[in-house]
C-alpha cells in the first residue's frame, strides 16, 4: 500500500476541480429558488428515480451535500450535526443524527432545502451548510420492517433488524425506532505477525487472527405537539452495546520453539437520554426557546493478554452524566435575525482502572477519579442579508467552566475563554463563496483525565489531569459551483493556528498519557463532488466523491523535531456510482471507501495502521412500491489491513530500535442481503 495519499488520489481531486471549473450553468432542480439566494429546494419528485426509504438515503443523494452527524461534545453548541428537520435541529444527543433521519420515511417528505451561508429564521450553529428536511403537511402514518443479513467465508451469520413507526395528526405527532445488530468489526481478520530485529531475520513469525463481535439494541423515540403558539418536543432514547475481542498468534520463536500469544477483550457500554424542547413566540418577531436534557452513560471493559514473556490483566468501569439547561431568545425580521441566550450544564464521571502484571497489582497514575465540571456559557449572534445572495454573520460566546478532580490527583480548574466568530458567503449565479474566521476551543475529554489500557496494541495509557483545552483560530474558504441538472462541486480549504495541540506525552516518566504539546498548524482540504453522468453518455447515473487531503506540524515533545499530529489521517476519501434502471425497477451501484493510514508518536513507539480501500457491488430491486430487497457483494478485493510497529530501546529521542513488528489482517468477501417492507 503506498504511503503518499495525496499523490495517489491527486488525478481524483484534478479532474474534479476541471469539472467543476469548465461545466456549464446549472439547470436548478423543479421549483428550486435560484442558487443566489443561498437556498436550492430538491422536490422528493428529484430523489424519486432512486427509489429511497428514508430521509437519510434521500439526504446522502442531495448534490454538494455531506452529512456530518455532529460531534460528542458536551452541552448543544456545536455537537447537532448538519440536518434540519422542519426548520428545527434535532436536541437529541444519544440518538445518532442518521437513526433519526431513518424515521422519517421517504413518502413524508415533501422536499428538502440545502441552506448555504444562511437563511432567515435558520439557526446555522456555525455550520457553513445546512440540510432542511420539510415534511409534507396533514395527517400521515407509516411503519417500517428491515431485516439485514451478512454471510462471511468464516461461517459467521451477522446482520440486523430494525422496526420503524411515525405518525402525524393535526398538532400531534411520534416516531419511534429500535433496532438490534450483531456483526464483525473491519479490523477483524487472518494474517500474518512477525517480528524482527534491525537488519536480521524475523526472529518470531507466524499466523494471526483477530476477530471482534460486537451486539447493538437501541431505541429512540420523539413525539411533538404543536399549537397556534407553542411547540413541545419530548425524544427518549436507550441503547446497550456489548464487544467481545480475541487475537490469537501461533509463533515460531529461537530455535523453532513454537508458542502462542492470546488477547481478550469485552467491553459493555449503556447509554440512557431523556430531553425536552419547548419554544413561544413572545411577540410576532420575537420566540423565546427553552431545552432540557438529562443523559446517563455507564461503560465498563475487561481485557486480558497472555504471552510466554508476561501475563497482563485491567478491568476498568466509568459512569457519567450530563445534565444541560438552555435558553435562546430569537428575534426574526426580514433582513435577518439576532440570537441571544445562554447555557448551564453539570457534568460528572467516575472511573476506575485495576492493572494486573504477572498476578501482581501495578499503579498506574489516575486510576480511580472523580471529574466534575459546572460549566456555563452565554452567547450573542446575529446575522444580516443586505441583499439576495449576500450573507453576513457574526457572534461571540463566553465560555466559563471550572473543572474539579478528586482521586489519583485533587485539584480544581477554572477555564474561561472567548470566542468570536465571523463569516461571509456571497453568491454569484451558480457558484458561492463563503468565508469563515473562527476562535474555536475544544472540550476536554474527560477519559483522557483516568487511566486505561488497551492490550490489542499492546500499550496502557496513563491519565493525566493537567489538560487543557485545545485553542485554535480557523480560517475557511468554500469555493461551490453548480452545473448540469443536479452537478455540484464544492472545495473547502481550512487552515488552523494552534494553541495547546493535544498529543500523547510522557507521564510519571515510563507512560503515555494525553497532554499539551505547544503550538502548531492544521490544514486541510476538502472536495465534495457530484456529477451526472447523463452529460458523459451514460443515462439515469450519478458519480459521487468526497475527498479529504490533511496536513498539520506540532513538536515532538520526546524528540523536539516537528512532526504531524498523532492518529492524523493524512487523507480519506469515498467514491460512489449509481445508476437507475426504471424499466427493471432497479438500481446498481459501486462504492468504494479508499482506505486510509494513520501514525501514532508514543514515548519508546511509533505505530502506522494501514487500511486498503474497501469494494462493495450494490443492487436494489423493487418488485412493488411497499417492498425493497438489496444483495451486496462486499470487500471483494478481501481489504488488507496493515499494523506496524517501530519499538525503540529506552526513549524515540535515543534512536536505538529494539524490534520492529508487522501484523496483517484480511478479511474475505463478504455477501450481504436485505428487505425493507413499508406498510
Amino acid at each position: 500500500m503506498r504511503s503518499d495519499g495525496l499523490q495517489r488520489y491527486r488525478a481524483v481531486f484534478l479532474v474534479g476541480l476541471l469539472v467543476a471549473c469548465a461545466a456549464p450553468a446549472a439547470a436548478q432542480p423543479a421549483d428550486a429558488p435560484a442558487a443566489a439566494t443561498g437556498v436550492v429546494s430538491y422536490p422528493a419528485s428529484f430523489y424519486a428515480p432512486g427509489q429511497p426509504s428514508s430521509a437519510r438515503e434521500m439526504i446522502e443523494r442531495t448534490p454538494g451535500f455531506v452529512l456530518d452527524r455532529g460531534q460528542g461534545v458536551r452541552g448543544f453548541a456545536g455537537g447537532g450535526g448538519n440536518v434540519l428537520i422542519d426548520g428545527e435541529r434535532p436536541t437529541s444527543k444519544s440518538a445518532p443524527l442518521d437513526s433519526i433521519l431513518q424515521r422519517i420515511s421517504a413518502e413524508t417528505v415533501e422536499r428538502i432545502d440545502v441552506i448555504r451561508g444562511g437563511a432567515p429564521g435558520i439557526d446555522m450553529q456555525g455550520q457553513g451548510v445546512v440540510a432542511n428536511v420539510i415534511r409534507k403537511s396533514g395527517a400521515a402514518s407509516s411503519q417500517g420492517f428491515h431485516l439485514f443479513g451478512k454471510a462471511y467465508a468464516d461461517g459467521f451469520v451477522g446482520g440486523f433488524v430494525r422496526a420503524e413507526t411515525s405518525w402525524r395528526s393535526g398538532g400531534l405527532s411520534a416516531e419511534a425506532q429500535i433496532s438490534g445488530r450483531s456483526d464483525v468489526t473491519s479490523d477483524s481478520g487472518d494474517g500474518k505477525l512477525s517480528r524482527t530485529r534491525s537488519g536480521a531475520s524475523p526472529f518470531e513469525v507466524g499466523d494471526f487472527d483477530a476477530k471482534t463481535t460486537s451486539r447493538f439494541l437501541q431505541f429512540n423515540s420523539a413525539a411533538e405537539r404543536r399549537t397556534a403558539t407553542d411547540v413541545l418536543r419530548l425524544n427518549v432514547s436507550a441503547d446497550r452495546e456489548t464487544s467481545n475481542r480475541r487475537e490469537i498468534a501461533d509463533l515460531t520463536g529461537a530455535a523453532a520453539s513454537r508458542f502462542q500469544e492470546v488477547t481478550r477483550i469485552r467491553g459493555g457500554d449503556t447509554e440512557f437520554e431523556v430531553n425536552a424542547d419547548y419554544e413561544r413566540p413572545i411577540t410576532g418577531d420575537l420566540a423565546l426557546q427553552v431545552t432540557g436534557l438529562q443523559r446517563l452513560e455507564r461503560e465498563t471493559i475487561d481485557a486480558s493478554n497472555v504471552t510466554p514473556r508476561r501475563s497482563q490483566s485491567s478491568i476498568e468501569s466509568a459512569r457519567s452524566s450530563e445534565s444541560i439547561g438552555r435558553g435562546v431568545l430569537r428575534w426574526t425580521q426580514p433582513w435577518g435575525a439576532i440570537e441571544a441566550g445562554g447555557e448551564g450544564a453539570l457534568n460528572t464521571l467516575n472511573a476506575k482502572a485495576a492493572l494486573v502484571l504477572a498476578g501482581q497489582a501495578s499503579p498506574v497514575p489516575s486510576s480511580n477519579v472523580r471529574v466534575e465540571e459546572q460549566r456555563g456559557e452565554v452567547f450573542l449572534t446575529g446575522s444580516y442579508r443586505p441583499m439576495p445572495g449576500l450573507a453576513l454573520d457574526s457572534g461571540v460566546r463566553v465560555e466559563t467552566s471550572t473543572i474539579t478532580q478528586s482521586g489519583g490527583a485533587s485539584q480544581e480548574k477554572t477555564l474561561t475563554f472567548i470566542k468570536p466568530r465571523a463569516s461571509v458567503s456571497w453568491g454569484l449565479g451558480d457558484s458561492q463563496i463563503r468565508l469563515r474566521v473562527e476562535r474555536t476551543v475544544g472540550q476536554l475529554d474527560f477519559e483522557d483525565f483516568a487511566a486505561s489500557s488497551e492490550f490489542e496494541a499492546d500499550s496502557v495509557t496513563a491519565g493525566n489531569s493537567d489538560l487543557e483545552p485545545e485553542r485554535s483560530w480557523v480560517t475557511e474558504l468554500a469555493l461551490e459551483r453548480q452545473f448540469w441538472s443536479s452537478g455540484a462541486a464544492v472545495l473547502t480549504l481550512t487552515h488552523g493556528k494552534i494553541d495547546e495541540a493535544i498529543d500523547l506525552i510522557p507521564v510519571a516518566g515510563r507512560f503515555d498519557g494525553p497532554g499539551n504539546i505547544g503550538s502548531g498548524t492544521r490544514d486541510e482540504a476538502r472536495l465534495n463532488l457530484t456529477v451526472p453522468l447523463a452529460n458523459l453518455g451514460v443515462s439515469e447515473a450519478t458519480l459521487r466523491f468526497t475527498g479529504t487531503w490533511r496536513k498539520s506540524k506540532v513538536t515532538d515533545p520526546v524528540t523536539g523535531q516537528p512532526r504531524r499530529i498523532s492518529g492524523q489521517r493524512p487523507f480519506e476519501g469515498q467514491l460512489e456510482i449509481t445508476r437507475n434502471l426504471p424499466a427493471l425497477k432497479s438500481t446498481l451501484g459501486m462504492e468504494t471507501n479508499l482506505g486510509f493510514e494513520e501514525t501514532f508518536y508514543r514515548i519508546n513507539e511509533i505505530r502506522r495502521v494501514e487500511e486498503a480501500p474497501l469494494i462493495k457491488f450494490i443492487w436494489d430491486w423493487t418488485p412493488r412500491p411497499d417492498l425493497l430487497m438489496r444483495f451486496q457483494l462486499e470487500n471483494i478485493t478481501a481489504r488488507e489491513r496493515v499494523r506496524t510497529r517501530t519499538v525503540f530501546v529506552g526513549a524515540r529521542s535515543a534512536g536505538l530500535v529494539d524490534f520492529r513488528e508487522r501484523r496483517s489482517t484480511g478479511l474475505s468477501p463478504i455477501v450481504t442481503a436485505r428487505a425493507r417492507w413499508l406498510f
